[in-house]
């Protein structure tokens, strides 16, 4: 049976999202998974959460590779919590040195397909296959900091860092982790979407194997025609996606993605591999509490159940308090 390295980052705010995809993997592939998570800060209860999956798969194995996060140190974090975690793939081929080929993949993932289909892939002699990003062209933001910015030529093709198949040996023998690195201090200040911005520098003008959207497919109207991604050939690639990446809507605190306020695509799919993992329930408790802030839902609070006492009623992010139902004493606005 084949065996397929897949690694993933995880830490313990993203564990539930985490078994999700692992389960997909499993449910979708004939052939042995070995998951090597990249530990970024998961506590033992969790994991003990991981391995209870193997009650329902055994075609999988976990290793957990702890990430020192000082690595990163003078490079520009995630957010507004300057998380440095999201750097932790660069580190694979280091992490795993006896490893001569790999898949990376965001958390935020289903397969819909054998993951296979990914792993035979021909790299062609680059050192990475990567999938083109749906969202880059002349008009977004992407576009303008990479090219007045960061130097990367216009005909560069934008790849989204959520998924790469990584030629292991290649990469060491290239010195990639520190030269990636070394790009993310120097651009510290320019870099928008971190990840990606770092790789258009180091593989410009398009020194990647560029894989088919099937791979990496993400919820977004083409918008870059011109490198062959027109509405013909998504629509093709929809019928065939193996991996399904979650960029623009997330199923677990919406129903709508963030685009155009459709239903997002393979929702349903996501709640039917999450109801497999031990996380489930507190998933659906937490996207319960996400739809009622906000469709407006009011929750009533009364005496002996008839004298109503106080009123809650959260929308569009904010809390509001009313006594008695109608005297406004507090506005929350929730993080």
């Amino acid at each position: 049976m084949t065996r397929i390295p897949v690694f993933i980052e995880g830490q313990d705010d993203l564990i539930d999202l985490l078994a999700t995809a692992m389960c997909s993997i499993c449910y979708n592939t004939s052939s042995f998974i070995e998951f090597y998570v990249l530990d970024c800060g998961i506590c033992p209860f969790n994991k003990k959460q991981l391995e209870s999956l193997k009650t329902k798969f055994d075609n999988f194995s976990i290793e957990y590779l702890p990430v020192d996060l000082k690595r990163f140190e003078g490079m520009k974090g995630w957010k507004a919590g300057n998380f440095l975690d999201c750097y932790a793939r660069l580190l694979i081929p280091e992490l795993k040195p006896d490893i001569d080929r790999a898949i990376y993949l965001d958390s935020d993932v289903i397969a819909l397909d054998d993951i296979k289909l990914l792993w035979d892939q021909d790299l062609d002699g680059f050192e990475t296959g990567l999938v083109a990003d749906i969202g880059y062209g002349d008009d977004s933001f992407y576009f303008e900091n990479c090219t007045r910015n960061l130097g990367v030529p216009a005909e560069h093709v934008y790849a989204n860092a959520g998924m790469f198949l990584i030629d292991c040996k290649q990469w060491r023998e290239h010195g990639t982790t520190e030269k990636l690195l070394e790009i993310g201090r120097k651009f510290k200040d320019k870099l928008l979407v971190l990840n990606e911005d770092i790789l258009s520098v180091y593989y410009a003008p398009n020194r990647y194997k560029r894989l088919e959207n099937r791979f990496n497919l993400t919820d977004l109207n083409s918008r870059v025609a011109r490198y062959g991604i027109t509405d013909d050939y998504l629509a093709d690639e929809w019928k065939n996606v193996v991996i399904y990446h979650f960029c623009h809507g997330k199923p677990f605190r919406q129903i709508k993605n963030n685009y155009n306020g459709k239903t997002i695509r393979h929702f349903d799919a996501f709640w039917f591999f999450a109801q497999m993992t031990p996380f489930y329930a507190g998933m659906r408790f937490r996207m319960n509490e996400a739809l009622r802030a906000d469709t407006g839902a009011k929750t009533k609070y009364s005496l002996f159940g008839i004298l109503p006492i106080l009123s809650v009623r959260r929308k569009n992010g904010k809390t509001l308090y009313k006594l008695f139902g109608i005297l406004p004493v507090m506005k929350k606005k929730e993080r």
